[in-house]
């Protein structure tokens, strides 16, 4: 009886303690997130819906330049882009040939925003946007899963989970659980860092869309 009360009393401590004790690899990697101005990286999207028993996998890019311009592409020619030159988010459908704008800061653009926003920029910025409710380490990557604090980001991506590689200090994955459920895993590939972007890359071409 003694023995399993005491296996309750450290399973229910234990992820508590261990969040506190491994502190140091996330903040390690939030300590150099300011130091990166640009960044382009070939990357892997898996997308796992409800209704699909195996996921959808896509091969993409995405390239950002802080404070706020970046272009996601899916898909290799491009299926899908999200662009933003730090005032407007523009997404594109290339085979139905049309386009929608919203405001580069609107919670509906924060899943593609994420890594060039305030929140990874500080520890304290990171504090004030996430809650860290659960961690794990998998063959050497420390794994967190985040709980936006913002009710409006919730309401978009109820969940984050990152995937951090401490010996180079770098992010591995990011994937976020959106609001139907479904979950976009998206894995990076050797990223460039603080190399010149080209010009007007964050500048949409509309020609022959139907922009809404």
């Amino acid at each position: 009886m003694i023995i399993r009360f005491l296996l309750i009393l450290c399973t229910a401590i234990s992820p508590l303690g261990l969040l506190h004790a491994d502190d140091a690899v996330l903040h390690a990697w939030l300590k150099i997130q300011p130091s990166i101005l640009t960044l382009d990286a070939a990357f892997t999207q898996e997308r796992k819906l409800p209704a699909l028993k195996n996921p959808t996998s896509t091969r993409g890019r995405l390239t950002f330049k802080k404070p706020d311009q970046f272009r996601w592409q899916l898909g290799e020619p491009a299926e899908t882009l999200a662009i933003s030159d730090g005032t407007t988010l523009t997404l594109i459908q290339t085979r139905e040939k049309s386009a929608r704008q919203i405001p580069a800061d609107s919670p509906q653009a924060s899943r593609f925003s994420m890594l060039t926003g305030k929140a990874f920029q500080s520890i304290e910025s990171f504090n004030q946007a996430f809650e860290v409710t659960a961690w794990r380490v998998e063959s050497g990557i420390h794994q967190y899963t985040l709980k936006p604090k913002d009710r409006r980001l919730q309401g978009q991506v109820p969940w984050i989970f990152l995937d951090i590689e401490p010996l180079q200090n770098t992010l591995t994955a990011l994937e976020m659980m959106l609001q139907d459920k479904s979950r976009v895993r998206t894995i990076f590939d050797q990223p460039q860092i603080n190399k010149p972007t080209a010009p007007g890359l964050f500048q949409p071409d509309l020609s022959g869309l139907k922009v809404k």
